[in-house]
């Protein structure tokens, strides 16, 4: 069995004139927020045995306050992650070493949130059931009863849970 979690980037600061987009630091919301996502994580029962992230700064902090609450066995930030499309993510999925169980990709809009609504199950006429909305700091939770990630997709997935940072009563972000 293997566990998936994708974890949106918190809120983060708007760029400055000039500025890379990757560049952009969390604000003090973003950091509340990814620090509550990250208890809520913890306490639903998330232990993750890697933690992969894009390098944009939004995506290394929200990671690193993740990590301040649950510890991982290996993570790596990766540039391929950064706006990384659905069909990126699900090959980088595949690609995880088989020996862990429980992966977390911290990264960005609009390829978190069309993975995520790609691998709920579709209600009984074609629509989605539920569909995971990837507000900034945003989690989805799949598991899937494959032995190994690159099954992951084709064994079926389900949501084990969903939550976003105004669902815990942080303030929304944009």
């Amino acid at each position: 069995m293997k566990d998936l979690l994708l974890f949106r980037h918190a809120k983060a600061k708007p760029a400055l004139p000039g500025q890379d987009d990757r560049d952009r630091r969390l604000g003090g919301r973003g950091r509340e927020a990814a620090l509550a996502m990250s208890m809520w994580m913890r306490d639903a029962g998330w232990r993750p045995g890697l933690v992969l992230f894009s390098t944009a700064v939004r995506t290394r902090q929200t990671a690193a306050m993740a990590l301040m609450v649950l510890p991982a066995d290996r993570l790596a930030g990766e540039d391929g992650l950064y706006l990384a499309d659905a069909r990126a993510l699900r090959a980088r999925v595949a690609a995880i070493d088989p020996a862990v169980d429980a992966a977390m990709i911290v990264g960005h809009n609009p390829g978190l949130e069309d993975l995520a609504r790609s691998l709920v199950p579709a209600g009984p006429r074609g629509e989605a059931s539920i569909e995971p909305r990837m507000a900034t700091g945003a989690v989805a939770w799949f598991r899937s009863p494959s032995s190994d990630w690159r099954g992951f997709f084709a064994a079926g997935t389900g949501l084990v849970a969903a939550m976003a940072p105004e669902d815990l009563g942080q303030p929304r972000g944009r």
